[in-house]
């Protein structure tokens, strides 16, 4: 009985978190970029927290190529352009969307979306757009990926300025990344 008391007492206590580092991320957004997703569906937390995980997990395969070059805006706006054509065929499929925003602690608040996957359901042709806001100052990953994992990228920066793109595209159970002789074009 007290354990049963203390599992949803634990149970609550995560909801809540959860629920709370949805608005802190909304709140940031619209605060440091100026993008609004106060009308936008977030993924059920335990989705959202699975598919961040088999992120990760699909970069260390053959099947995910990868790009990675010195920070320069230009390189990085040409080839989010790029990937985002690529990906033009998805464009109206929901994907989850993980916003990357600031890192920083600040006394008021934790970040808790930063301990707490929370992830956006949106149109892949709708999250262009904050995905060119964000990648200019990220402080995190920035995972744009379908639910099933069938295709996505992972946008990352590391301390000296060097950035990896991490992408992958599925097609009818069978892996297949983007060609070599589209990437071969940059």
């Amino acid at each position: 009985m007290k354990n049963d008391r203390k599992a949803r007492l634990k149970k609550l206590v995560k909801e809540n978190k959860i629920k709370r580092a949805k608005i802190q991320l909304a709140d940031d957004l619209l605060k440091h970029y100026g993008i609004n997703i106060s009308g936008k569906e977030y993924a059920d937390f335990q989705i959202s927290e699975k598919v961040h995980y088999e992120v990760y997990e699909q970069i260390k395969t053959d099947e995910t190529k990868s790009m990675s070059f010195s920070y320069n805006e230009e390189m990085l706006k040409s080839k989010m352009n790029f990937l985002f054509d690529y990906f033009r065929d998805y464009g109206k499929e929901t994907i989850l969307f993980y916003p990357s925003t600031f890192g920083f602690y600040f006394r008021s608040s934790n970040q808790l979306y930063l301990d707490y996957p929370i992830a956006l359901k949106i149109p892949l042709a709708e999250c262009k757009e904050m995905v060119i806001k964000l990648m200019l100052d990220m402080r995190d990953d920035l995972i744009v990926v379908s639910e099933n994992l069938k295709f996505g990228f992972v946008l990352s920066e590391d301390e000296y300025s060097y950035v990896t793109i991490d992408y992958w595209v599925k097609n009818k159970g069978a892996s297949a990344g983007l060609s070599t002789y589209r990437l071969e074009r940059f």
